[in-house]
């Protein structure tokens, strides 16, 4: 059998993986960049469309490999949630440039990978989560009113996968544990399922092959953040959850956050790299994944106890009372469609005691004074990072 060496894909993987064609600088990634990448691709992979979105940007599905293993991937769901799309075209970078690698030769002999790299263009386009109509496409699998979740549908029924990836980006709220600072840099779910067996054959299969991604990707993790694992609660509405409920393994990939790392290009290596991982287990253990399922309970479940900054033990007053709190302030991008770009906007998000949350940035102020706008000596939910403490 064919040894995958994690450590050398993660200590070689800018000569090996990274596609300098995409941008680094932004998170942003647009349908004008999709069909770039197209062009690049075309040679080795099949690439069709597959229909419209709202506004009538072709959905596109993208081919490679002839294995009897089908996966089907699908990615920027929600236009703003990058990060999967970015990590699939650095695998499909190693796929064209080191075609004659053995692990290049050995996927392709056994998986055939079904990719959607960008199933809302009209909301990456506007660096917006939502569609043109501002529906939720991971929360329409039961009215089906966006064409675009419809052209999901139909091409994972036409195509009848063995294993379903959903790539999505998440929050920079989330820890794992609450001892320490321990950011997640990549989160697992196997979604639920209803009725009394919550755990069937089909998601036993994901359960398992999360379990064999973790484990190998635990030993290229840095020493700050981790793995963790999302709540099992069930979303009828959820994509996820629904295709787990028609007999399709379903595993969420969830690209977190790691210190400094803005741009996610951290993030991104460690994303491809999980789904490369998973590309080869699946190749190798597919019959026996399911065997292996009780070892995802291991997995740490996702707190959600992390703020961008937390300025700690800052007196504020109002009129003559004075109270020592701590501040806790969070980052959100905002798209600006002039410039075309992101720019991040801090703002106020919690007051108080936060003794039991971690941030990326802890500032120590031990009694300095909060200084705001027009001469305001106490902050307020929603107020932006414009005030001063000293």
């Amino acid at each position: 059998m064919l040894n995958f060496d994690i450590h050398f894909f993660f200590k070689n993987y800018d000569p090996f993986f990274k596609d300098k064609s995409r941008k680094n600088n932004s998170r942003i990634f647009r349908y004008s960049k999709l069909l770039k990448m197209i062009k690049k691709y075309q040679n080795i992979c099949s690439i069709i469309p597959v229909g419209f979105s709202i506004e009538g940007r072709k959905i596109f599905k993208f081919q490679w490999g002839t294995g009897n293993i089908k996966v089907f991937i699908w990615s920027q769901m929600h236009g703003n949630e990058t990060t999967g799309t970015k990590a699939m075209f650095d695998i499909f970078h190693f796929f064209l440039n080191q075609e004659k690698h053995d692990l290049v030769q050995f996927l392709k002999k056994n998986l055939t990978i079904l990719f959607i790299p960008m199933l809302n263009p009209d909301g990456s386009e506007k660096f917006q989560r939502r569609n043109s109509v501002n529906i939720d496409l991971n929360r329409d699998v039961l009215r089906l009113q966006s064409p675009e979740i419809r052209i999901l549908f139909y091409e994972i029924e036409k195509n009848h996968p063995h294993v379903l990836f959903n790539l999505h980006d998440q929050r920079s709220i989330y820890n794992i544990g609450d001892q320490f600072f321990n950011p997640a840099i990549l989160s697992f779910l196997a979604p639920s399922v209803k009725g009394p067996i919550k755990i069937t054959k089909e998601r036993k299969k994901a359960m398992g092959l999360i379990s064999s991604i973790a484990k190998n990707m635990k030993k290229v993790l840095p020493k700050i953040g981790s793995i963790g694992r999302y709540s099992d609660e069930l979303f009828p509405t959820a994509t996820g959850d629904f295709f787990q409920n028609k007999g399709y393994p379903c595993v969420l990939f969830e690209a977190g956050f790691y210190p400094k790392d803005n741009q996610k290009e951290i993030i991104i290596k460690y994303n491809a790299l999980s789904i490369l991982t998973g590309f080869y287990f699946l190749s190798t253990k597919e019959k026996y994944l399911e065997k292996n399922y009780k070892s995802y309970f291991y997995i740490p479940e996702n707190k959600k106890n992390l703020f961008d900054k937390i300025y700690r033990k800052v007196q504020i007053q109002k009129e003559k009372k004075k109270f020592l709190v701590d501040i806790g302030i969070m980052k959100y991008e905002e798209f600006d469609p002039v410039k075309r770009n992101i720019n991040f906007i801090s703002e106020i998000v919690d007051i108080g005691d936060l003794s039991h949350f971690f941030a990326y940035e802890d500032i120590m102020s031990h009694g300095k004074r909060f200084h705001g706008q027009e001469g305001r000596n106490f902050p307020k939910i929603g107020d932006r990072e414009f005030f001063q403490i000293f």
